[in-house]
């Protein structure tokens, strides 16, 4: 019975896996893909003089607002010691990381799908639709910037981060992962939700339309992530020891 139950586990976290990667797919492509230009827009630098375009607004920044403070509500509940506490004793430690990577995408599945855009305040906007080279451009910075941001959840073992490494340590009578980590990757755990700060960053800001919608997501996510992630010096030499580590596998290849 208690292998059956591990076998669960472990097919639940290969479907959290596909899901979130599917949900992440999504993501990118709501940050990344360059948005066509207002033709109807007020500059945020004007709205004393169009108050009708606040007013309509208002709507698409209270509900953005709200989900966008769900998702890290669920971000940072779901990595609080009551949750940690709550799901061992409830025998659930071992499906810990998969509960907070579906919870996770469901938060941030929900926020994509519902996000209500509003284009008629603007901060700045660029058509790169006329210009190639801007297009490519703009597409290549953010690429690089995933790039970076997947290369430091490699660097954090993705596998566990997603929980399909507790779940098949747990079928096969492993001691949980943690046991065999470093203490300085345990520290880092505990100092960030993700990798890549500055990745994260431009992204979220480095848009060819900055609409008050996006510069709400981009000032939420980022003041979040400066308030919830803690790096420290011993943080940033464990994830360069990490790097060449890996540039040496991949050489070994």
């Amino acid at each position: 019975m208690a292998n059956i139950a591990k076998l669960f586990l472990l097919l639940c976290s290969i479907a959290t896996i596909s899901y979130t990667f599917y949900v992440f797919g999504r993501f990118t492509s709501f940050l990344s893909t360059p948005r066509s230009i207002s033709k109807a827009h007020t500059w945020i630098f004007n709205l004393l003089d169009n108050k009708s375009r606040l007013e309509t607004a208002y709507g698409p920044i209270v509900l953005d607002t709200l989900y966008v403070i769900g998702f890290i509500f669920q971000h940072s509940f779901l990595k609080s010691a009551f949750v940690k506490n709550l799901l061992r004793k409830l025998g659930l430690a071992t499906a810990e990381r998969t509960i907070y990577a579906l919870t996770s995408s469901l938060c941030l599945h929900h926020l994509v799908t519902n996000w209500l855009p509003a284009p008629s305040i603007v901060l700045w906007q660029f058509d790169v639709d006329e210009s190639p080279a801007l297009w490519w451009t703009f597409l290549i910075f953010h690429a690089i910037c995933w790039l970076v941001i997947f290369g430091g959840c490699a660097m954090m073992d993705l596998q566990d981060l997603l929980g399909i490494k507790q779940a098949y340590y747990s079928l096969h009578n492993y001691s949980l992962p943690s046991a065999y980590k470093s203490p300085e990757l345990h520290q880092l755990y505990s100092h960030v939700r993700h990798p890549s700060f500055v990745g994260f960053t431009l992204i979220l800001f480095v848009t060819n339309v900055m609409s008050v919608d996006r510069l709400l997501l981009a000032v939420l996510l980022t003041s979040y992530m400066f308030v919830a992630w803690s790096t420290d010096q011993k943080d940033v030499f464990y994830q360069k020891v990490q790097l060449e580590r890996k540039k040496r596998q991949l050489k070994a290849f």
